[in-house]
């Protein structure tokens, strides 16, 4: 059997893909800044700024979306003629709740059984270390061969429209020619699985009044 490169690569890049999971995991990023800081979200959009601008992106910028979260977009040039393909992650996280109900740390990444744990280590902070893992291994291995933008949104799990209102009044900055998102799962695990159509969604915040 001939050995496949790009797979190689990405083995060996596991171990530095799970120290930066460690470290994105740790923020308490909810974008529902009444129940945690919003110096939390901030200090994890800053870490991915930093993230992109070490793997060459240009032109990088925190995006303040007319939710008060921020988004973060960056842009890496390939060939001249290329297509350009935007990559899409969220870094917000859902709130952990009970944090007492969790058998280890929300916000501590966790290994057991050989999978790894933690508020946002698949959803979707998982997504944002898949797509620096992606262009890693592709640059050991020839090369991107296209033009990469990347937005990865502040309040995905919010709910509340920022990115989607950003975009409406800057449409250029999501202009592209294909669009991944890496906010999927796998139908089941060791199955790679691409997603081509996803449903809309409703979130309804309800109130409760008492005597």
């Amino acid at each position: 059997m001939s050995s496949n490169p790009v797979a190689e690569t990405v083995a060996s890049l596991m171990p530095r893909a799970k120290a930066e999971l460690t470290e994105l995991v740790a923020f308490r990023s909810v974008a529902d800044f009444e129940q945690f800081p919003k110096s939390e979200s901030e200090a994890a959009a800053n870490w991915i700024a930093d993230a992109l601008r070490a793997e060459g992106f240009v032109d990088i910028a925190l995006l303040d979306t007319p939710d008060g979260t921020q988004s973060v977009y960056g842009y890496l040039p390939g060939p001249e003629g290329a297509k350009t393909v935007l990559l899409y992650a969220h870094y917000d996280v859902q709130p952990p709740l009970d944090e007492a109900g969790w058998t280890t740390p929300p916000f501590e990444l966790t290994e057991r059984d050989g999978r790894w744990y933690g508020r946002g280590s698949a959803d979707c902070k998982g997504g944002v270390i898949m797509h620096l893992l992606a262009l890693r291994a592709l640059k050991a291995n020839g090369g991107v061969p296209v033009h990469v933008k990347i937005i990865v949104e502040g309040s995905e799990e919010q709910g509340t429209g920022g990115l989607e209102r950003y975009a409406e009044q800057h449409p250029e900055v999501l202009a592209a020619d294909t669009i991944v998102i890496g906010d999927a799962g796998n139908f089941r695990v060791g199955l790679p699985t691409v997603t081509t159509i996803l449903r809309g969604m409703t979130l309804v915040r309800v109130g409760v009044e008492t005597l």
